[in-house]
């Protein structure tokens, strides 16, 4: 072989060569333009569910924080209604019971209109034992927010009267109240038995 034909295969040789690493390069170089252009994608990407993540978060924390908050409203109702329900009951309660101890009130009451002239020395003691139970329990009752209606004088009033006479009078004008047969009570501002009245009627 001659030296030319040397040197042209030597040439050859490192053409093919420089050929190769060109295109060696450029494939690299393509795979690494691959490589960033789906980094880059899979970076955006990431953000956009980060932030749908975020979002279902904020959203169920809004509505678990409307129930919580409805839970309270109902559960301060809740409270408020028993409460009511309880004090109601409390007062009905406390009406009946002082209402079945009015008749021993009125029972006190018959007993010491007796004159005191008419009554034997060896009872007088009673009768004194009598009056002091009697004013006891009043005094009980009224701790209890128990009174007498004021009836004498007043204008008749169905709330808080019960007229089973009329009579004439020269003293009151009429409807009005001109004497009481059984005294009635209040409880507070309620009526626990209207008092049993006179009324005056002049025709």
């Amino acid at each position: 072989m001659s030296n030319k034909e040397n040197k042209e295969e030597k040439d050859t040789v490192l053409k093919d060569d420089a050929e190769k690493v060109v295109e060696d390069a450029a494939k690299e170089k393509a795979d690494e333009a691959k490589e960033a252009a789906a980094d880059e994608s899979a970076d955006q990407k990431a953000p956009d569910a980060k932030d749908e993540a975020a979002s279902a978060d904020a959203e169920k924390a809004a509505k678990l924080q409307q129930q919580f908050v409805r839970l309270q409203a109902d559960f301060a109702n809740y409270k408020k209604r028993t409460a009511a329900e309880k004090l109601q009951i409390s007062e009905v309660v406390k009406m009946d019971v002082i209402s079945s101890i009015l008749p021993v009130i009125d029972n006190f009451e018959r007993a010491l209109q007796v004159p005191q002239d008419q009554v034997a020395d060896d009872v007088k003691s009673f009768i004194d034992g009598y009056e002091m139970i009697y004013k006891q329990l009043l005094g009980v009752l009224e701790k209890e927010g128990v009174t007498k209606i004021d009836a004498v004088g007043k204008p008749f009033d169905p709330n808080y009267h019960q007229a089973v006479m009329r009579v004439p009078s020269d003293e009151y004008d009429d409807d009005v109240v001109v004497e009481v047969l059984q005294e009635g009570y209040l409880l507070g501002d309620k009526t626990l038995r209207p008092a049993m009245v006179k009324v005056a009627f002049n025709g």
